[in-house]
C-alpha cells in the first residue's frame, strides 16, 4: 500500500506486514524524517470528522407560512444529540428557522433514515416549534409522529435513528 507524508506530501510505500495485528502504526517519513501514523485498512475504518463552520446568527426572518420568527438577543439556543452517529454533538441554532436533514440543511445528519430536508426548528416570539416537512421516516416528539409541536428546554425529539435534545440558555447581561 501507497502512503502520503501530512507534512511533506511524499508518498512512499508501506508494507502491509508492517502492521503485525496492529490497528495503527506510526513510521518515519523517508523525505522529511517527521513521525506519521498510518491505519491498517484491514482492521480500520477511516472516519474523518466534518469541517464545522461558524454560521453568523440571523435574529429574524419570516416564515412560509408568514410569521415573524426570531431569536430573542438574551438566548442562547441550541441542539444537543442524545443517540445516533453523532452522540455528543451539539448544534448551535444560528436562525430562526433551522432546517435538520441529510442534506440541503442547516443542521446536516449522517443517517439513512432522515429525509434530505427532514424537519425544522422555529423560533419565535411564542417560543420554539418543531415542523415536519413532509419527511418520509416521520419526526417523533415522546414517541409520537408530529407534523407540528411545541418544544422547551430540555424536549426531545426523533428523526432517523437520531434523538435530540433542545436546550435553551439565556445569556448573561
Amino acid at each position: 500500500m501507497e502512503v502520503r507524508c501530512d507534512h511533506c506530501g511524499h508518498i512512499f510505500p508501506a508494507p502491509e506486514e508492517s502492521f503485525a495485528g496492529q490497528e495503527r502504526i506510526e513510521v518515519p517519513c523517508p523525505a522529511c524524517r517527521k513521525p506519521l501514523q498510518i491505519v491498517n485498512p484491514k482492521l480500520t475504518t477511516l472516519s474523518i470528522d466534518r469541517t464545522k463552520r461558524k454560521l453568523p446568527q440571523i435574529l429574524s426572518q419570516i416564515s412560509p407560512e408568514g410569521r415573524l420568527l426570531l431569536i430573542p438577543q438574551n438566548m442562547e439556543i441550541s441542539l444537543k444529540v442524545l443517540e445516533g452517529e453523532e452522540k455528543g454533538t451539539v448544534y448551535p441554532v444560528t436562525k430562526p428557522r433551522c432546517v435538520i436533514g441529510r442534506t440541503n440543511a442547516d443542521v446536516a445528519i449522517n443517517d439513512s433514515l432522515v429525509s434530505r430536508v427532514h424537519c425544522a426548528l422555529e423560533v419565535s416570539a411564542e417560543g420554539v416549534e418543531l415542523r415536519d416537512l413532509d419527511s418520509t421516516n416521520g419526526t417523533f416528539v415522546e414517541e409520537k409522529a408530529i407534523e407540528t409541536a411545541t418544544l422547551s428546554n430540555g424536549s426531545t425529539f426523533r428523526i432517523g435513528s437520531h434523538l435530540f435534545q433542545l436546550l435553551i440558555v439565556n445569556k448573561p447581561v
